[in-house]
This record gives C-alpha cells, sequence and structure tokens, in this order.
C-alpha cells in the first residue's frame, strides 16, 4: 500500500491558484483590494496564492466562505466532491433515512420474539434520540 497521500500538495496547491485565477484580478468579479477587506487577508498575501503558495485552513475557509460555493466546488473537485449554499441548521435528508433504518432494523430485531424488553429498549434510546436530533430542522421548516 502506498504511503503518500491520495491529493498532492502541490495538486491542491495548483486547484486553489487555478479557482482564485478565474475569480479575482483584473476585470474578474473581485479586485484582490475588495477580496482582501471581504476576507481580512493580505492583498499581498492572496496575490501570493495566485504565484503558488498555499493558504493556511483559515484563510482557505475565509476564501470560501466570500468566493461561495463554485470556488469551493473548484477546490473540491479532486475528491469528487462540490459544495452548496446552505446552514448548519438544515435538514440533512440522507442521514435522517440512515437513522431512521437503524432504528428500524434496532426495532424489528427487538420484536423478533414478540416484545421489547429493557435491553432491548435501552439499545433503542440513543438511536431514537439521533433520529429526533436529525429530524429537528425538517420540523422547523429548513428543507433544502
Amino acid at each position: 500500500m502506498s504511503k503518500g497521500t491520495i491529493i498532492s500538495h502541490d495538486d491542491a496547491a495548483r486547484r486553489i491558484e487555478d479557482a482564485l485565477r478565474l475569480r479575482v484580478g483584473r476585470g474578474k468579479r473581485y479586485s484582490f483590494v475588495a477580496l482582501s477587506d471581504a476576507t481580512g487577508i493580505a492583498t499581498r498575501t492572496l496575490e501570493s496564492y495566485v504565484q503558488g503558495a498555499t493558504p493556511g485552513l483559515q484563510n482557505l475557509l475565509s476564501l470560501c466562505s466570500v468566493l461561495g460555493p463554485s470556488f469551493t466546488s473548484d477546490v473540491l473537485a479532486p475528491c469528487g466532491q462540490v459544495a452548496r449554499d446552505g446552514s448548519p441548521d438544515d435538514p440533512q435528508h440522507m442521514q435522517v433515512v440512515g437513522v431512521m433504518s437503524h432504528l428500524t432494523g434496532k426495532i424489528a430485531d427487538a420484536l423478533a420474539d414478540g416484545h421489547v424488553d429493557h435491553r432491548e429498549h435501552a439499545q433503542m434510546q440513543p438511536v431514537a434520540a439521533a433520529l429526533i436530533e436529525q429530524l429537528q430542522p425538517l420540523a422547523r421548516g429548513r428543507d433544502t
């Protein structure tokens, strides 16, 4: 098995550099000065990212926040992932289905003998609590 990373540092840096070049600079949506104002990252530092320097995590997340999902998706493309606008309170439909399925399986196992005993009930409680937590954004009407 290889001990190298799946995505090299150079490939990651090039992704960020290319994504910034598409969006920042003369004739682009953002000037370096405007992006600096929006992110709090020094103009010279932003310019260095277009020349191949790699931002730290805090600066990368600031860039993602300001430049939005299309920038973030360009950076994440080697991972096979995309970004979208959202809130941490937005429901995660697949997670809801996963937790519901897990609870349904626990209930089915418990009912195999015709009743749920105290041990089986105790095993279901944390799964039921997780389901409630996952359902709260849906119940509040934050459906995406």
